[in-house]
């Protein structure tokens, strides 16, 4: 049984962690992003602005959902902590997001607020025709930086590589202006408990229609205690430069970067687009970075860089994967090139998201690991009995501090997933060997894992549905040697003129690219989803 008392003062929420760290590593770096670093001192002082300018709008109070649609940037962890010290909860977005998928987050969210990158910012009209978001702000990637550098990067982004689209500025907010209006020192601390919902992070359930996991203070405060355990093990404290490739909106990065590295004062490097592979390597060049996350696919496309291989490894401790399963062979191939063993573990939006992780001391390929401190693991089988036996496939159980609230005003879908003691529901099969290492064999529920994003085949079928000339659609998951998975859609028309090339462009305006199929067929019936 897992011990009842915790090791940690339960009674802390996010707030007190930054209030904490801001102090005792004031003048050390938080976070750099292309040459800029912010302290953590800086980091306090300016998300307790934007928690001030929050408190003082009449139109939002505690506990009012704020979207978070922001890259990598410095700016992230500045609204993401603004948003938590104002008593709010983070509601993330992909920036990629189609208008269709950002109404849908938002609308569910009932959002009141809304940090929207300048890259994003093309989608606020037309969002705003079926949902008024009474706050939004718009953001420049490189807001923090200096003057100089700032005008520069911001032309690459608007005119060198277009990744800016024109906007209507009507009914808008700069974050400049945010950074402005109201002192630091007008911050009141709100009336917060460990309890309160912290963070609205959207997933799949069993139905695979995209559900808020209510995740609380306690939730998100004991897993970066976990994670920090983990670390802490292994790296000294303070003393640990981390690069975040990963996305800071996925739960994974969020909780290892802005959350579990804060607490443990180590610098976080933060990657704005871990697709240009080359820039990557350039950003790597300039800091002996001691631990690196990522998911297969990363680490499989860097390692064919030759200019990655040059890089000086020596500080390098370990890089830790999740997302998705890592292949052994990258991860033997890591180890030869880098002298460093990439550690793989287990986690889930809804357990905040980390369960299990491989210990550096005994790190064994294939597997998820042993469970994290203060983390129970079971298996169930068909029949709905405990496995004690080892090496014999179950549905993976978990219980412990980290695991979520409930999903977003759906009772059913919550009590489906987590039963009256506490145990959730993973809906992956999964094997424990004698030594309590654990291994992930299989998915119950329908969902297709594209370079550790989750994909759910029902969303991409009710867009395909939604054309004019498909009569029905049936998507799967085919393997991937290097993505995982890949998605394959059939398809029945009637229409003999409609191209696979129409389809795609169709489904290109409703979906972000890693939930685009990469194969389309026409056929007669449609083939058993199993």
């Amino acid at each position: 049984m897992m011990e009842k008392t915790l090791p940690w003062d339960e009674s802390r929420t996010l707030i007190d962690v930054l209030s904490e760290v801001g102090s005792k590593f004031a003048d050390e770096p938080a976070f750099t992003q292309s040459g800029q670093t912010l302290s953590f001192a800086e980091l306090l002082r300016l998300s307790r602005r934007v928690a001030a300018y929050l408190q003082s709008r009449e139109d939002l109070k505690v506990g009012d959902r704020v979207a978070v649609q922001i890259p990598n940037t410095l700016l992230y962890p500045v609204l993401a902590w603004g948003v938590l010290q104002a008593g709010m909860v983070i509601v993330n977005l992909n920036p990629q997001y189609t208008p269709r998928e950002t109404l849908r987050q938002l609308k569910d969210a009932g959002a009141k607020a809304w940090f929207c990158a300048d890259i994003s910012a093309h989608l606020i009209e037309e969002v705003r025709k079926d949902f008024d978001v009474p706050l939004v702000v718009t953001c420049r990637l490189f807001e923090l930086h200096p003057w100089p550098q700032r005008n520069v990067y911001q032309f690459v982004l608007r005119y060198r590589r277009k990744a800016i689209r024109p906007y209507s500025e009507h009914r808008v907010l700069a974050v400049h202006s945010v950074l402005r209006a109201v002192s630091e020192k007008k911050w009141v601390r709100p009336n917060v408990k460990p309890s309160d919902t912290a963070m609205l992070q959207y997933t799949g359930g069993s139905s695979g229609v995209n559900m808020g996991a209510m995740l609380s203070h306690e939730n998100l405060v004991a897993n970066l205690e976990q994670v920090r355990q983990f670390l802490s093990d292994q790296a000294p404290l303070s003393k640990e430069i981390l690069v975040a490739p990963l996305p800071l909106y996925h739960i994974f990065s969020f909780t290892v970067h802005c959350a579990a590295a804060v607490l443990a004062g180590y610098h976080t490097i933060l990657i704005m687009d871990a697709s240009n592979i080359k820039g990557m390597v350039n950003e790597l060049r300039r800091v002996p970075f001691t631990i690196m996350t990522g998911v297969n696919t990363l680490f499989f496309a860097l390692m064919r860089l030759e200019s990655f291989k040059q890089l000086d490894f020596r500080s390098l401790k370990f890089a830790v994967a999740g997302g998705m399963k890592l292949d052994p062979a990258v991860a033997e191939k890591w180890q030869t090139l880098t002298g460093s063993p990439i550690l793989e573990g287990f986690g889930m939006t809804e357990l905040s998201p980390v369960a299990s992780w491989n210990p550096m001391s005994d790190n064994r390929l294939g597997t998820i690991g042993k469970p994290l401190p203060f983390t129970e693991m079971k298996l169930i089988d068909k029949e709905g009995h405990a496995i004690e036996l080892p090496n014999t496939p179950g549905e993976l159980w978990v219980r412990g501090p980290q695991v979520m609230k409930g999903y977003w005003q759906q009772p059913e879908e919550t009590s489906r997933h987590i039963n009256q003691e506490g145990w959730m529901r993973t809906g992956d099969l999964a094997t424990f060997d004698p030594d309590n290492y654990w291994s992930i064999v299989g998915r119950k529920k329908r969902m297709i894992l594209v370079s550790g994003f989750n994909v759910y085949p029902q969303e991409v079928e009710d867009v395909l549905r939604s054309h004019p000339d498909v009569t029905d659609a049936r998507v799967v998951g085919r393997s991937h040697p290097v993505n995982g998975e890949s998605i394959k859609a059939y398809i029945i028309t009637d229409n003999q003129a409609l191209t696979v090339h129409a389809l795609r462009e169709y489904c290109r305006q409703k979906l972000t690219s890693y939930k685009l199929p990469k194969q389309i067929e026409v056929v007669a019936e449609l083939p058993d989803s199993r």
